[in-house]
């Protein structure tokens, strides 16, 4: 960790320590979405066990994104297999694309992708191992009930919330 990402992880804990999340981690898992600020769109995707991850996580987390923690299978976390194709073509057809994720090998990270159609389905899961780990569903909403989601925008680096441009 570099001298400039540690204070910021410190401010990035405090605003965690506020919300639901740590007490919603010790009963289950969580999918985390951060939108990046000021990023054309991007995102970044963890799967979250237990608040010893979660530490790791918060050190990752960018000033200003607005992050939010899905605790329900909105977004579902399951071994692949090949049965899941037809709920992935369903996904597309009622929502226009699909998440469908990849957890690295690292157990914290799922790399992301958006699939709009059958035939681009079909490629991304060709090659898939049958003991993946694969995430998936409809790309989610800002949700803060505080038991099946919290979402917050993280402070910047000088520890003030502003508004999250998406």
């Amino acid at each position: 960790m570099t001298m400039k990402t540690r204070p910021f992880t410190s401010i990035v804990r405090a605003a965690l320590a506020l919300t639901r999340v740590e007490t919603l981690l010790s009963t289950a898992e969580a999918v985390i979405l951060e939108r990046i600020s000021y990023g054309g769109g991007a995102t970044k995707w963890y799967y979250c066990c237990n608040s010893i991850q979660l530490e790791t996580i918060e050190a990752e987390f960018s000033p200003g994104s607005a992050v939010s923690f899905y605790f329900d299978d909105r977004i579902r976390n399951v071994i692949y297999s090949s049965k899941l194709i037809p709920e992935l073509e369903e996904i597309i057809n009622k929502t226009g694309d699909v998440i469908f994720g990849l957890l690295r090998e690292d157990g914290l990270h799922i790399d992301v992708e958006y699939v709009d159609n059958p035939q681009e389905l079909a490629e991304i899961t060709s090659s898939i191992d049958n003991k993946a780990r694969v995430f998936y569903g409809a790309f989610p909403a800002r949700d803060n009930d505080g038991a099946h989601a919290v979402s917050l925008v993280l402070p910047d680096e000088d520890g003030i919330v502003r508004s999250h441009p998406h």
